[in-house]
């Protein structure tokens, strides 16, 4: 008997990964009393999340665990560098646009090449 994978609960896990990921890029210091969310940072992080989230259904498991795992790994690397290493009020907006882009690249080839057949 063959072995259905199901990694679907893993898009659910980087889907949670990449929402707690957009609340660390969202709560920026505040001068020295406290912190403020940065709600464009926010939503700009979250977004491809939900977008990916809303492809869970349609993608193969091999093709949403890879997507996924890519636009993870992009963010992180991002919101890390910009947040946490080098922060500067987001002066140079990387961490607006290369989650954006990372999702409008990654996941219409994942969605050419992995998509489920109907009723599946």
């Amino acid at each position: 008997m063959t072995a259905i994978r199901d990694y679907r609960s893993l898009a659910y896990l980087i889907i949670l990964l990449g929402s707690v990921a957009a609340a660390l890029a969202a709560v920026v210091p505040f001068y020295t009393v406290g912190y403020q969310v940065d709600a464009l940072a926010l939503a700009a992080v979250l977004t491809p999340f939900m977008v990916y989230g809303m492809f869970s259904q349609s993608l193969r498991d091999g093709w949403l665990l890879a997507s996924g795992l890519i636009l993870l790994g992009a963010t992180l690397a991002v919101v890390i560098i910009e947040r946490f290493v080098q922060y500067d009020g987001y002066r140079d907006a990387t961490v607006y646009w290369v989650p954006l882009l990372t999702v409008t690249i990654v996941l219409p080839i994942a969605y050419v090449f992995g998509k489920r057949p109907p009723y599946t």
